[in-house]
């Protein structure tokens, strides 16, 4: 679990706010969960949102910030 809050931790520190991380991981679990392959080399064991965090922190599926905000 440590390794979690860990990554946790840091995702909301790339992302900026907790809500907006919210809505990234929520659409990455949407799509992983409607047939898209994972993007980690091993993700065996994992959750789906363990996988979408962890993607998320190693920089594998990000965001853009939309004109104006």
């Amino acid at each position: 679990m440590e390794i979690f809050d860990k990554q946790l931790t840091e995702a909301v520190g790339k992302a900026g706010s907790c809500p907006l991380l919210v809505n990234i991981i929520a659409t990455r679990i949407r799509q992983l969960s409607r047939g898209a392959k994972p993007l980690l080399e091993k993700a065996d064991g994992l959750s789906i949102m363990q996988i979408a965090l962890r993607e998320f922190v190693e920089g594998k599926i990000g965001f853009r910030k939309r004109a104006g905000d």
